[in-house]
């Protein structure tokens, strides 16, 4: 058939107005998404593989790997230092939204809580990626990454729920601050002030932004974001850590500076605390700790008498735990808040210390610390603060290794001999309500290490365990590197080199497999 030239002139005119196809990046046609792919395929190939993250459902990994001779030794091996150096041939970040060889990529930013969003930087291209519906945007262009940085800068940070983005965008040299509506898909520019803009969190309510801003404050002309001199290894691809040593920074001081996303003015100074909820924790003169609501309303929730710092914030509940600094090496604990002010029996060392913070709930009721008795000074221990009922509880046995609800899994070493000799030690798991106090249960005995968590479910000391009912839900093999919420770990490939324990990389590929052992798959059916 022939076209009418007037007919093909304005077909061509409207090709053009439309201009070229742009082809997906990430999500390519062929692409299927894993929850239809066969549980034994492959991700990564046959050369040292380090799991970095993976979506809580399995849907997507991220991973480093070795797969060129980068030292020219003719061969292909990555061995991990003290330090989390890489000794021999370099890792490479990937993406995995299927399996396979993966995506190459140049680092990652960002991960939603919900594991829906990913932010990532391909080829000094930031992009988004939205797992749910399969789009990728680009969210600038000529971006630099920091592959080189042992602390390098948040520069994306997601609200807890994930439907908030936090980033930062190169503009004429400098970055600015750019939040993000996931769902409307709108964005805005924040006004960080002046200085060089280094940094930016999103409050987990995803009700405030964070910025830390540099100016020259060493004086020499220049503003430079701090360098941090230490042993430790670049955070990209870093393999595990035994040890490392700081020495300080260099560069300019940041000072931090806040934002409230739905108006007001940018807040700075040594009085504010944290930004909480709708609101802000801030010191007043005389030492007292009061709650600013966003319509500049103050409570006072500390009292000046308590000289208090502060441990934790528990924003769902309105109050706080703090320690009064009433005394020169020890103070009281106490919970405080708009409806609570409660001694909680037992104190801290002073000066506090993050360290004496053991461990908190996914879902924020429980709170782990190591304190010192009010009655004897001698006598140090682990407890559970319930933040729901206002109890104190102290750990039975052993230390905290999971939370959910009033719920707890306790860790205990045992050593038959009663020596030393730890090849020969286990572990002891045992199962308490804190709620209730009463005494714990035993889940498991085992040599195997490692927890992984997936929604309510854990994996640990060779047991899948639901944290919400403290039942066993059966026994898991051994070699498991990630845990997804449909019952699946993530584990080598029969295919995969089996490497002896050791600094040596575990080789790859992976799959995804079912938890459970093949008789106790059987018996649950």
């Amino acid at each position: 058939m022939r076209l009418h030239p007037l007919l093909f002139a304005v077909l061509l005119s409207a090709c053009a107005a439309q201009g070229p196809v742009s082809r997906p990046t990430f999500f390519t046609p062929h692409a299927a998404a894993v929850t239809s792919s066969p549980p034994s395929e492959d991700y990564g190939t046959a050369h040292p593989f380090l799991l970095l993250d993976s979506a809580p459902d399995g849907q997507w990994l991220l991973a480093c790997q070795a797969r060129e001779d980068t030292n020219g030794d003719g061969r292909i091996e990555t061995v991990f230092g003290h330090h989390g150096n890489i000794v021999g041939d370099a890792l490479r970040p990937y993406l995995f939204l299927e399996p396979g060889a993966g995506i190459r990529i140049d680092e990652v930013l960002a991960v939603a809580p919900t594991g829906r969003f990913l932010v990532l930087v391909r080829d000094s291209t930031l992009w988004l990626l939205d797992m749910e519906t399969r789009e990728e945007k680009v969210l600038a262009s000529e971006f630099m990454s920091d592959t080189t940085s042992p602390h390098p800068p948040s520069r994306a940070s997601f609200s807890r729920d994930g439907l908030r983005l936090l980033y930062l965008r190169p503009e004429a040299g400098r970055s600015v601050a750019v939040v993000r509506d996931l769902l409307q898909g709108t964005e805005r520019v924040l006004d960080a002030g002046r200085g060089l803009l280094g940094q930016a969190l999103l409050e987990p309510s995803g009700q405030w932004a964070v910025f830390d801003v540099v100016e020259d404050t060493n004086s020499d002309g220049k503003e430079s974001w701090p360098q941090a001199d230490t042993t430790l290894a670049s955070a990209t691809c870093r393999g595990p850590v035994i040890s490392s040593s700081h020495f300080g920074w260099e560069g300019d001081t940041p000072v931090r500076r806040y934002r409230r996303l739905e108006g007001g003015p940018l807040l700075q100074g040594d009085d504010i605390l944290q930004p909480m909820g709708e609101g802000v924790l801030r010191r007043a003169p005389d030492r007292s700790i009061f709650f600013e609501h966003a319509d500049g309303r103050r409570e006072i929730w500390v009292p000046s008498s308590c000289n208090g710092t502060l441990v934790f914030a528990d924003t769902a509940r309105e109050q706080v735990v703090v320690a009064c600094e009433t005394q020169p090496d020890r103070g009281p604990l106490e919970l405080h808040g708009a409806r609570v002010h409660q001694p909680l029996g037992w104190q801290t060392y002073l000066p506090f210390s993050d360290n004496y913070l053991r461990s908190s709930g996914s879902d924020g009721r429980l709170l782990s610390l190591w304190v010192v008795s009010e009655a004897a000074s001698s006598n140090e221990a682990d407890i559970v603060i319930d933040l729901e009922r206002r109890t104190v509880r102290v750990v039975p046995l052993g230390q905290v290794v999971a939370f959910l609800g009033a719920h707890a899994l306790l860790q205990e070493s045992i050593d038959p001999d009663g020596g030393c000799r730890c090849a020969q030690s286990g572990q002891r798991l045992w199962f308490w309500n804190v709620e209730t106090g009463a005494p714990p249960n035993v889940l498991s005995e085992s040599t195997d290490s490692g927890l992984f968590q997936a929604g309510d479910t854990v994996l640990v000391m060779g047991k899948r365990i639901d944290l919400r009912t403290g039942k066993v839900l059966g026994d898991a093999s051994a070699g498991a590197l990630a845990l997804d919420i449909r019952g699946r770990v993530l584990r080598p490939s029969p295919t995969a080199v089996k490497k002896e324990p050791g600094s040596s990389a575990q080789s790859g590929p992976v799959r995804w497999e079912p938890a459970l052992k093949a008789h106790e798959s059987q018996r649950t059916r």
